[in-house]
């Protein structure tokens, strides 16, 4: 049975508490199927048997599918609103987005990802679920470390691996040829892990996750990693897991603190690790910082860059000006981003991205806001919003089709339906023009389901 969670950064943004939102899933999901959960780490964790990708909530980025054990290393990790974090092998994003949400959006995330195509992936999530504290880099992580010594608060580290923790509907030959790879991928392993532990602050932490059951990715990893570098390994706090790893235990007293998570037809299996850095080791010449010039410059609300259209955005979608000193833009060929206010030394690397787009320049009107943006901006717009009174006009609006509406003409238009903020628009001669973004058009929502 399938688990996803509840996206707390969109409940945020429409005003709707949990426990309410769990009462609606509970009406929109047939009496035939059921809806559980558990707490774990202080995040509620659901399961259900039904398709949730269907609903109309989960494009909106209300929910997001994620085996209850992927969960857990980013709950292990518990990152702070202040912190500066590390995905370092970040792609799809599943942990990362959890990291974002856990941080309250606040704060700074590194997500890298060696794979350009992933990152692809990585950046569509990022959109669907409006995380906001996110960079995305494409970097090999094990040389990503010379500009980032002692850097980081904390560090994920789940790394590639044999997957053998669901082989349900893994051919077996894939399973062969993962298993074939065994040696090569500790290899990329352990330097990963060595490159974190160079950009983790003394005192910081990192927390090494795999999915799959091999000692040699795991125990016998992190044996030999504790062997030659000064860290130790600590409490993960998931009370909900409060018996140890006997496997741990065996080849190390303090692997017992580890979780070792065995598969079973409800859970993929997963093996999680917290570890601390106790003091500095690199006793060389510590690589030069190589500054970096980026392409964009990052600016601040009061910027000359920036102040004319924020101030723009404001007056067009009623907005308080003030809420942009949260926030650092970047210019990029006639679009804006905008990224939670951060320390982040965005000259130590290239990135591919920060941040979510906020706005579109138009040449005719100026500068109008994009749908993921008014999903993430919610209740903070005030001014042209456009309730859809049907489920034929949301169904039209969201495959992109003209439709007939009655509302007086407007470029900068926002879309609702119910308490939820849909995206942007515009009306002309009582016509919606949709700007719903075409990566998230889908005819595989259940729009009989919508309430």
């Amino acid at each position: 049975m399938p688990h996803f969670r509840i996206n707390e950064l969109k409940l945020k943004a429409f005003k709707i508490e949990e426990r309410d939102f769990v009462e609606r899933l509970r009406k929109i999901i047939p009496e035939n199927y059921s809806l559980q959960s558990e707490t774990i780490g202080g995040k509620n964790i659901y399961k259900t048997d039904f398709q949730i990708g269907k609903l109309f909530e989960h494009t909106l980025g209300l929910l997001y599918v994620q085996s209850k054990s992927s969960m857990l290393s980013a709950l292990a990790l518990s990152p702070k609103s202040e912190e500066k974090v590390l995905d370092l092998c970040s792609a799809p994003g599943s942990k990362t987005t959890l990291l974002s949400e856990l941080m309250d959006n606040k704060g700074f995330i590194l997500a890298n990802e060696i794979s350009l195509e992933r990152s692809k992936a990585l950046m569509f999530n990022i959109d669907r679920l409006g995380n906001m504290n996110i960079t995305v880099s494409n970097y090999d992580g094990i040389r990503l470390a010379s500009n980032f010594i002692n850097y980081f608060d904390k560090i994920l580290v789940d790394p590639p691996c044999t997957a053998l923790g669901d082989t349900r509907f893994t051919p077996q030959k894939q399973i062969e040829r993962n298993l074939s790879r065994l040696e090569n991928l500790t290899q990329i392993q352990y330097q990963l892990l060595v490159s974190a532990a160079k950009m983790v602050k003394v005192g910081g932490e990192i927390v090494y996750s795999t999915c799959t059951t091999t000692l040699e990715e795991n125990e016998y990893l992190i044996e030999k990693f504790l062997s030659k570098y000064p860290f130790e390994i600590i409490d993960h706090n998931l009370k909900e897991f409060p018996n140890g790893n006997l496997t741990g235990k065996n080849i190390r007293d303090d692997l017992f603190l580890s979780i070792r998570i065995d598969p079973t037809e409800d859970e993929e299996g997963f093996f999680i690790v917290k570890l601390r850095k106790k003091k500095d080791f690199i006793i060389d010449e510590k690589p030069q910082l190589q500054r970096l010039k980026q392409d964009e410059n990052i600016f601040n609300s009061d910027s000359k860059e920036i102040k004319e259209i924020v101030q723009q955005i404001s007056d067009n979608y009623g907005i308080d000006e003030k809420m942009w000193n949260e926030f650092l833009f970047i210019l990029r060929s006639g679009d804006l981003y905008f990224v939670a206010m951060n320390n982040f030394e965005y000259e130590r690397i290239k990135f591919l991205r920060t941040g979510i787009k906020l706005a579109t320049l138009d040449k005719k009107v100026g500068w109008r806001l994009t749908s993921n943006a008014v999903q993430i901006l919610g209740d903070k717009i005030t001014k042209n919003i456009l309730n859809l009174q049907s489920k034929d006009q949301l169904k039209t609006y969201f495959m992109g089709q003209k439709t007939k509406i009655d509302f007086p003409d407007s470029d900068f238009v926002v879309i609702k339906y119910g308490d939820y903020f849909i995206g942007s628009g515009k009306v002309k001669d009582s016509i919606l023009l949709s700007y719903f973004p075409r990566s998230r058009r889908t005819i595989e929502i259940d729009f009989s389901l919508i309430q």
